[in-house]
């Protein structure tokens, strides 16, 4: 099971915009920005998904949260202050200056099963990160392990949930990785970060989570598809639920 260290999951840009989550953190994990403090729950929902990458940063300081976007973007019809982005081309910000818009988004409502457990992907969003400020660049490179970061660059969220049908509580090392092409995978060591890695559901329980992905820097990226694959499942570190085959998900 792969080794998973306490992070800050602020938000992986509002929307991700995927991603914000505002969870606790702890130490920065040199593989992922994975929170990954088990947390055993029949309805188990992760932190709001819906921030900047930046905001995921454990170095980020209260003096850098306190940004506020001009007048003329938050009069836009597209503008949506508490960030809950539904439709493309709506837009927010992070309190680190990031500009989240998104770009594509949908509810395929797709299962996949091993074992004991199911998983449902419920939602796909791209959503384009703009860093208006040095503070909220710094931030997300350092969240996705980057030495620099291009802006704008554009993350990848999945939202899913995840049913145990067992009587047996199980810590899930959540997802081995998304595919975005033959030659671009996300997983634990690159620039994936999932919210549900090392989370315990309890028998008969569900949790409802979500994951994100940088998938381009600069430009938009040109896929229409992309694969998803869940790692294994664990019971006092044995593997009780094998890691699935590849889902193909329409973006």
């Amino acid at each position: 099971m792969r080794l998973h260290q306490t992070l800050v999951l602020a938000g992986l840009s509002l929307l991700v915009l995927g991603l914000a989550g505002c969870q606790s953190s702890a130490q920065k994990s040199t593989t992922s920005f994975k929170n990954s403090s088990s947390q055993s729950s029949r309805h188990y929902s992760a932190a709001n998904p819906d921030a900047a990458v930046s905001a995921t940063s454990s170095s980020s300081s209260s003096e850098a949260q306190t940004y506020r976007p001009a007048a003329s973007q938050t009069k836009r019809a597209s503008y949506v202050k508490s960030g809950n982005l539904k439709k493309s081309g709506q837009f927010t910000y992070d309190k680190v200056g990031t500009r989240l818009q998104l770009t594509k988004v949908k509810h395929p409502q797709t299962t996949l099963k091993s074992g004991q457990l199911t998983y449902k992907i419920t939602t796909v969003r791209l959503i384009k990160n703009t860093a208006e400020t040095a503070a909220a660049k710094r931030m997300a490179a350092q969240a996705l392990n980057l030495s620099a970061l291009k802006s704008p660059y554009y993350t990848i969220q999945l939202k899913f949930t995840i049913y145990n049908h067992g009587k047996q509580a199980v810590t899930t090392d959540g997802i081995k990785a998304i595919r975005l092409s033959a030659n671009q995978q996300l997983n634990a060591t690159n620039q994936l970060s999932d919210a549900s890695a090392g989370k315990t559901i309890a028998g008969k329980g569900q949790l409802a989570t979500f994951a994100t992905g940088l998938a381009s820097e600069k430009t938009k990226p040109t896929f229409k598809t992309i694969k998803v694959a869940f790692a294994g499942a664990y019971v006092n570190q044995k593997q009780v639920v094998s890691p699935t085959d590849w889902l193909t998900l329409t973006v």
